[in-house]
């Protein structure tokens, strides 16, 4: 049985040197990223069994995707396009206005991913599915292939985690809620922003009240609510339970990805059957830890992860 599934997209995203802009730049460091990819990478990093299915353009690009998660030790399955292309996108980091992204996604080979191209079986084995809301959003198909995959996964007893980024939806909160409303009830442990519980839901205010209503909404097993890129506690809602978890203090060289390595780290937490309040730390653990790397994933092994946890303790 493996122990986390995930869903999605991957792109190749390109960087100049800190401080270059794109269009002067003469080089460009390459990485790959995207939500389940970078969860089944955190995952890993803490000794999970995980592997990414996705729907890829048999290229040198799409070739480059499945080796950088494999060198991660994510196992891949992926069906090979025959048209489509890969997903790219550039992104500068540092200067005045931060970070910026130039996404190229259009015509990706992922936006034809119909449930029956990727490995049902796969799915039906794990012990958990993870998909973000950038998968669902991406084309009706995907929409629809997510459906399938949550029923699947349901039938089976796999836990079916879901990440609502918003953000990364390029919705606007009526259509968003909308794709929210077609899959969340379906869902077991549910991760949301607390600026998409406000945008998307209109929760504002106390993020206790505003997970206990969304997990009313949904009928979700678990509710986790993080909050403006992990300077505030985290919320954590199961059962009868109510847990607050505080971010750990490092240096930030990059912050890509660290909401992804949260969500691994607390979902690894899970799978070991450890208290959701020990999972919420472990995955602060696994953000703190990627803020200190540069790249779209967290790279070491449970041991950096516990020495971040050990500083605090």
């Amino acid at each position: 049985m493996t122990d986390l599934v995930t869903v999605g997209d991957a792109t190749l995203r390109f960087s100049p040197p800190r401080g270059e802009r794109i269009e002067t730049a003469a080089g460009f460091d390459a990485h790959v990223g995207g939500p389940e990819s970078n969860v089944a990478v955190a995952a890993t990093t803490l000794g999970l069994d995980a592997a990414w299915l996705s729907k890829l353009p048999d290229t040198p690009l799409g070739r480059r995707v499945v080796g950088e998660l494999r060198r991660h030790g994510v196992r891949t399955g992926v069906v090979w396009a025959g048209s489509g292309r890969a997903s790219t996108a550039f992104v500068e980091r540092g200067g005045a206005a931060g970070a910026r992204t130039v996404p190229d996604r259009e015509g990706a080979a992922i936006a034809t991913a119909a449930a029956e191209d990727l490995p049902l079986g796969v799915v039906r084995d794990a012990n958990t599915l993870f998909v973000s809301g950038a998968t669902p959003a991406r084309s009706e198909t995907l929409l629809e292939t997510t459906a399938t995959l949550f029923s699947v996964a349901g039938e089976a007893d796999t836990t079916r985690a879901f990440d609502t980024r918003f953000g990364a939806t390029g919705l606007d909160a009526d259509r968003a809620r909308d794709l929210y409303d077609h899959l969340l009830d379906d869902v077991d442990v549910l991760v949301v922003d607390e600026a998409d519980a406000e945008a998307v839901f209109g929760l504002d205010g106390d993020v206790v009240p505003a997970a206990h209503t969304l997990r009313t909404r949904y009928d979700c097993t678990t509710v986790v609510v993080t909050r403006e890129e992990y300077r505030h506690p985290t919320v954590g809602l199961h059962g009868g339970e109510i847990h607050e978890v505080s971010p750990f203090a490092v240096e930030t060289r990059d912050p890509a990805g660290v909401h992804d390595a949260f969500v691994g780290g607390f979902l690894a937490g899970r799978q070991r059957d450890t208290s959701v309040k020990e999972a919420l730390r472990q995955g602060a653990a696994t953000a703190a830890l990627k803020r200190t790397i540069v790249g779209d994933v967290v790279v070491g092994s449970p041991d950096d992860v516990a020495a971040i946890r050990d500083d605090r303790e």
